[in-house]
Formats: C-alpha cells, structure tokens, sequence
C-alpha cells in the first residue's frame, strides 16, 4: 500500500524528542515495518534542517508580545487563528502535490487545531482518508492560550473533518466520547489506539547504568524516579510534596528527577527547604539515548499527573523496563492499566500519592510482578507494529 502521512501543523516536526515528534516518527516507521510506502507531508519538518528554519521564520517574539500586551486575548487568539488558517492553505497545496506524485491509496493525517486542508484535499482527489485525533483542540487551546473569536469557526471544522474522514482514531476512550458527544458522530465508529513503543529501540548498557549509579551516589539506596519535562501540569511539586511525607519511613529511599522545564528552580528550592540537601537528586537534561539508563536505577517510576484526554507515552517506557508504575486513575490510563494488575493508579492529591509510594517501597514482590505484568502487556499489545497493523486493519 501507498500511505502520506500528513502532518499540517506548522511547527510539530519529526526530528524533536518530544511527545508528538515520537508519536509521528513512530507511525511512519511502523507503517514502513509492515511493508507500507510511506511519504511523508510533515509540515513542520522531517530533518533537523527544516526545524530550525521554521524556529527562525516564527521567532518574531518582540512582535508578538507587543500585540499581545496591546489587544484583547479574544483578537490577540483570533489573529493567531487567522495565520493558521492562511498557513493551512499552504499544507492543502504541499499535500495535492503529494498525491499527483505519488498517488497514494490513503492519507493517514495527524489532525490539528484549526486546520482541515486533509479533509479538503482528500474530497477533491477521492483518495480516502483517515483521521488520527491527539486533543480536544478548542478546549486544549482555551485553556492554554484563553479565548478567540474564531473558536466557533473551530468547531465547526472539527465537526466537518471527522464527518468526512472515512475513519477516526482517538488515542483515549474518554477522547472518543467526548468527540462523539461534542461533535454529534457515533462514538462506536472511532477506534481507540493510545500510545505504544518499540521495544527494538529501548536499549540499555549495564555498565553505563552502574557508572550513573555510582555517580549519583544510588548503592543500597530505593529510587522514586521521574523521567521528562517540568512543566507545572506535570505534578512534580506535589511528587516532592508524597517524597517528604513518605521518606522519614524509609531512611534509604531517594527521589531521582530527570529533565528540565520552565519551573526547575522553583522545584529545586521546594525540595531543599522540605527535605534537606541530599534526598532529592536533579540529574538535569539528558540525551534520549540515556533514558533507559536512568530509568533502569528507579525501582518505582512515577507519572505524578496527566491531562484527562491523552495517552501518556511516559508509562510505555516506564513499563517497558518491567518497573512498578505510578500513574493518575483517569481514563487514558485506565485504558492500558489496571490497579494493583499493571501498576498503581492514585487519585489526584499528594496523599494518595504518598500512600501509593510508601506502599510500592514496602512491597518490592508486588512491585515486581506488577511490573513484569505491565512489560508483557505491552509486549502483547502495546507495540507500535501492532498498532499500525490495526490501523490498516480498517483500510477497505
């Protein structure tokens, strides 16, 4: 089969290691797995060059923050609305030139806010269209950037583009209903494909991981670990908050945090004036071919906090180490995790959280076989082959 994958947005590119990067990267590369041809129409890039190029093209900041001082957030918003829809029109004619080319037997498009180019193009060609949807986007950006006039307008195309799309894929049950309510569209004709991973591509080096232990000072020690961006949705705060209100009955346990964010020091100063120096160990940025290592030291990993819509990836590449799990008890999770089964899922709030802690260190038998519970299951069903398998499952 001939499949472009579509990606409109104009700054979400492939070669970054974040959420959405991997996400496309991974579908591309899996469609390819199973013998596909593959093209494609990233609008936002698919080499480190074109990434910087669209950084330099958007970096008008004095601009933007001089208008956005100076109008209603409702304008400011709809004026950034408009750009994306002049930029959409570019995507349609990327994507149109695509198909006349390599003449395709179905676009697979990553849908984005504001912007229904894919559905546009597809109807004019014939060739069919499947629509992959990550976020309630009119809500997602009211709640991010606040209000614009043109958020009806929003709406409507949203409602237009998963009508016309011969299949819609949600990444979370509770994305699926709410799309099926908002935009009045069955909700048993969109399929649910959360997240996954590749386990080929998850490696780790003994050696390495001993050389970080010994560096961090981890030798007899139990590791809480957290592995991404700091970002205050993120819940690290209330995770140092669980820390200190579990540590003092486990003189040997320390929280190990890795990444950095927009937060960090506000994070740093919280630990030092709860804890003391010494509990809670800021390991900073590190390249994404060290990951697996760090997580390889944590003997319980924790996602403190996660949107109500989307699939968490972090779980994937906790679980896929075999580690216990810490997670939210929402609906993206519980579509992949079971309590007690898979790992353990906390309702919001730093004393379930601390609960879930001092638990998962009391009990290493039980968090072991969680973990291996949790590995197996996304051996057998959490694979980014077998999700593009069962996207194509649906291509008639």
């Amino acid at each position: 089969m001939r499949i472009i994958y579509f990606s409109p947005h104009p700054t979400h590119d492939i070669v970054s290691e974040v959420g959405y990067s991997t996400h496309q990267r991974e579908t591309i590369k899996a469609f390819r797995n199973l013998g596909h041809e593959v093209l494609p129409v990233v609008m936002g890039g698919t080499l480190p060059e074109e990434k910087k190029q669209f950084a330099q093209e958007g970096s008008r900041q004095s601009m933007k923050e001089l208008l956005k001082k100076s109008l209603p957030e409702r304008i400011y918003n709809a004026l950034k609305d408009v750009g994306i829809r002049k930029f959409d029109r570019t995507a349609a004619a990327s994507l149109e030139t695509a198909i006349r080319k390599f003449q395709p037997d179905l676009v697979y498009e990553r849908s984005e806010y504001m912007q229904d180019s894919g559905m546009q193009v597809c109807r004019r060609t014939g060739v069919p269209h499947f629509l992959e949807v990550n976020a309630p986007f009119i809500e997602e950006m009211r709640h991010w950037e606040g209000r614009s006039l043109l958020h009806p307008l929003g709406h409507a195309i949203e409602k237009r583009k998963i009508h016309a799309a011969n299949k819609v894929f949600a990444v979370s049950s509770v994305l699926r209903d709410f799309l099926a309510s908002r935009y009045r569209y069955p909700a048993e004709k969109i399929e649910v494909i959360p997240n996954c991973i590749d386990p080929q591509a998850v490696h780790t080096d003994q050696k390495q991981i001993e050389l970080l232990r010994t560096r961090w000072q981890l030798q007899g020690k139990q590791v809480i670990g957290f592995v991404g961006s700091f970002f205050p949705h993120h819940g690290l705060d209330d995770l140092i908050h669980a820390f200190a209100a579990a540590e003092a009955e486990f003189p040997n346990a320390v929280l190990l945090i890795v990444g950095g964010g927009m937060n960090e020091e506000a994070l740093k100063k919280q630990a030092v004036e709860t804890l003391g120096e010494g509990r809670v160990i800021f390991a900073g940025k590190v390249p994404h071919s060290e990951v697996y290592q760090y997580i390889s030291l944590m003997d319980v990993t924790v996602m403190p906090k996660s949107n109500w819509y989307g699939s968490p990836m972090k779980i994937f590449e906790y679980g896929i180490l075999g580690k216990a799990v810490v997670a939210p008890d929402n609906g993206p999770v519980n579509d992949v995790m079971v309590h007690g089964q898979d790992g353990w899922l906390v309702q919001p709030g730093v004393p379930a959280l601390a609960e879930a802690l001092k638990y998962l260190l009391s009990h290493p038998e039980e968090r072991a076989a969680m973990g291996a519970q949790f590995r197996n299951k996304i051996l057998s069903k959490y694979t980014w082959n077998q999700q593009a398998a069962y996207i194509l499952s649906h291509f008639a």
